[in-house]
């Protein structure tokens, strides 16, 4: 709403121009036969601004908090009785959890509202009530989730819904957004409906390691548990983006996901419920100084795996290339290379400029359809009797987990390996302090510790953000 932002621009500029003149006037005496501004009337012109931006303001709210929905999903999860009496119920038992989550409204068709809202707000849902006011509250079905974006589209019959058409919310272009921008955060935090903060976008394209793909906006307005899944509006009462995260342990930082990634993945969820992108099939980083300073090249994004039979083997890419284009178009950071094969159509055929060698060189590619699993050829071991899955870290995963070391993909139940407490995930940094940074070396310490007849070795592993000690019976 450009009355708002005119109205807050004014404000701004007449409080500076008041500051001035003060300071000017306790220098200058006024000239003779001209009576000095009263106080009083100075307090009622800056009373008046405000009392114009505050009008608009609350208009702006009314206006998009129709759109706006409370999410509570019901999912079933299992806990074991064991876990309070060990030795007489054993056994896992099922139970629900409520969650709750917000979402807002981007679309009304054949008498059906499509609410757009978090996948971790209802993933795995048995059950999805839709709260549009106090009074009013429905069953949702879950047309499709992505968890790569965390994206959501939930449908809600809308009959009974006064003036449908009039809660659809208006969406903005986040592609145009700048840091500085005045934003209004809506959603339901920790229950209490509708509750409305007030801030900046602080900054963007941040990656915070919770999703494949990330460029979040950051925001200062207060977003909290609740928020998730609601609307980040502008001073216009488009939505810009879908909140998402926090920082738990700082203030003034909430993350939202741009309208434009939001609504290209709700697009496709409502046509086939589920996302097709684009894949080349590589491991890519970003040029650090240091790479930079050993290879002299410092644009570009570096191909550090390739996945067998991938479309990127096929058109002969090769480790150690460095992509400077696609399609005349220059690329400099890895999620811009990310989200521009991301979404290319499957089938369509691009042209990488690499340079290989210190020269630059055209590759012609044809873009394929992600896999849901992609395997890039990297060595895996069941470890006997110890019942573990592993595997080496990817180039990636190195530099986002900041660790070397053999990654712990299962564990068989019942085996040696659960019985000492290991898990799915878990990282495996040292055996018997001595560190390991491949699944070869992994081996030859447990075979040299079976060797010695030992029966257990000390595991030094990273578990979340975390590093504990485990101990791991080898018999």
């Amino acid at each position: 709403m450009r009355r708002v932002a005119m109205a807050f621009l004014s404000l701004l500029f007449l409080l500076l121009l008041f500051s001035i003149e003060s300071c000017k006037a306790q220098k200058t005496p006024p000239p003779s036969g001209t009576a000095p501004q009263t106080q009083a009337q100075e307090v009622s012109v800056r009373s008046g601004l405000l009392a114009q931006f505050e009008k608009e303001l609350t208009e702006l709210v009314e206006r998009v908090s129709p759109s706006v929905v409370a999410i509570y999903s019901t999912q079933e999860v299992s806990r074991g009785f064991g876990e309070d009496f060990p030795f007489f119920f054993p056994f896992q038992v099922p139970q629900e959890r409520r969650s709750l989550g917000s979402g807002v409204i981007i679309a009304f068709k054949n008498g059906k509202f499509y609410i757009l809202t978090n996948n971790h707000v209802v993933q795995r849902a048995k059950r999805i009530r839709v709260r549009f006011d106090p009074h009013t509250e429905k069953d949702g079905k879950l047309v499709g989730g992505d968890p790569k974006t965390d994206v959501a589209v939930v449908e809600v019959d809308a009959k009974g819904i006064e003036n449908p058409e009039g809660r659809v919310a208006k969406l903005g272009d986040s592609d145009k957004l700048k840091v500085g921008q005045l934003v209004i955060a809506i959603g339901n935090p920790y229950g209490l409906e509708r509750t409305v903060t007030f801030g900046v976008i602080s900054a963007l394209r941040r990656s915070i390691g919770i999703t494949q793909y990330e460029s979040f906006i950051q925001t200062d307005a207060p977003i909290n548990p609740g928020n998730s899944g609601g609307p980040l509006i502008n001073i216009k009462g488009e939505v810009i983006g879908i909140n998402t995260a926090i920082v738990a342990e700082g203030q003034g930082l909430g993350f939202a996901i741009p309208i434009n990634l939001a609504k290209w993945v709700a697009d496709q969820l409502m046509a086939k419920g589920r996302v097709v992108r684009g894949w080349l099939g590589v491991v890519i980083q970003e040029i650090t100084p240091e790479i930079a300073e050993t290879i002299g090249v410092k644009e570009g994004i570096l191909v550090a795996q390739i996945a067998p039979g991938s479309p990127a083997e096929k058109a002969g890419l090769k480790v150690g290339d460095i992509i400077v284009a696609v399609d005349g178009e220059k690329v400099r950071e890895v999620r811009e290379l990310q989200f521009k094969i991301m979404k290319t159509p499957p089938g369509t055929e691009i042209t990488l400029t690499i340079i290989r060698g210190g020269k630059e060189q055209t590759i012609k590619a044809k873009v394929g359809e992600m896999p849901e699993e992609v395997s890039f050829g990297q060595p895996r071991e069941q470890v006997g009797e110890l019942g573990l899955s592993l595997r080496d870290l990817s180039p990636e995963e190195v530099s986002r987990f900041g660790v070397k070391g053999v990654f712990v993909e299962g564990v068989a139940p019942g085996s040696l390996a659960q019985r000492s407490g290991l898990r799915r995930g878990d990282i495996i940094l040292a055996v018997n302090n001595e560190p390991v940074e491949s699944l070869s070396q992994f081996n030859e310490k447990i075979e040299r510790a079976k060797s010695e007849q030992r029966t257990r070795v000390l595991l030094l592993i990273r578990r979340g953000v975390n590093n504990l000690y485990v101990v791991l019976y080898l018999r």
